[in-house]
């Protein structure tokens, strides 16, 4: 992960191109002690979490994930709730692709903001993988429980216009 902080924004950005931006498990690991230290400078009025490149983040790294499932959900979960629980407004800026672990991180944020060629989805249901619970709470309370039974039941991924139309205040 990078970041900067330039005029009160800081911008975290998801650096692991060469797996579309995949969280690693030191990724998840390290974004919650990083969002304290920015949610601690003073300097700091608002955050930008994006994906470096064309893509935003492709879910988890799987091949780096060592211990069980439960301990790997685990990491990203708390990721996201310290994104969530960050105490200046987030902003999502996503481009390209925000799948499983990537929804999760913007669905976190306050607002996310999508390019024309974004496209979302909910894909862990396709390795076996069940979401989270708390991170299905967050996704029904975003989208509503009719749309997020669809993407978690579907895995598609959906494009950035009708994400806009399925989820219109975010």
């Amino acid at each position: 992960m990078l970041h900067s902080v330039t005029d009160g924004v800081a911008t975290v950005v998801i650096h692991h191109p060469a797996k579309r931006n995949a969280m690693t498990a030191g990724m998840w690991a390290a974004l919650p002690p990083l969002l304290d230290t920015l949610a601690a400078d003073p300097a700091v009025r608002t955050l930008v979490l994006t994906g470096e490149g064309g893509t935003f983040c492709a879910g988890a790294d799987i091949s780096t994930l060592r211990g069980s499932a439960d301990e790997a959900q685990g990491l990203a979960v708390r990721a996201e709730d310290a994104l969530a629980a960050f105490p200046k407004p987030t902003l999502a800026a996503v481009r390209g692709h925000c799948v499983g672990g990537g929804c999760q991180l913007a669905a976190a944020c306050d607002l996310r903001f999508a390019d024309e060629g974004a496209l979302f989805g909910i894909t862990p249901a396709k390795l076996g993988i069940v979401y989270a619970a708390s991170s299905t709470r967050r996704l029904v309370s975003l989208v509503g429980p009719a749309t997020a039974k669809y993407l978690l039941f579907s895995g598609e991924l959906i494009d950035a216009e009708r994400a806009l139309r399925t989820c219109p205040g975010g």
